[in-house]
């Protein structure tokens, strides 16, 4: 099994978040690096607006909104939240 290391891992996340702005019309979207959460299997990379993570304007923060969850292994990314600690 060929794997992938974290900052690829956090490119495919970053296209996946990117493409989801675009559909969905959400603006300017980042990921929050201080949030990352890894597991055996998968990194979840959380994400909301640059507006509301650099600027901090409250009302474009987004609600509701899942990880990117990108495999280990390699496979496409997904939105979901992390297991249970």
């Amino acid at each position: 099994m060929n794997g992938i290391e974290l900052k690829e891992a956090r490119a495919r996340a970053a296209d996946a978040i990117s493409n989801l702005a675009v559909k969905e019309r959400l603006g300017d979207l980042m990921i929050v690096d201080e949030a990352i959460v890894e597991t055996h299997e998968a990194w979840y990379f959380p994400y909301d607006s640059v507006a509301y993570v650099i600027h901090g304007d409250l009302s474009a923060a987004l609600a509701g909104n899942v990880p990117a969850r990108v495999p280990r292994d390699g496979g496409a990314p997904t939105f979901e939240a992390p297991p249970q600690r």
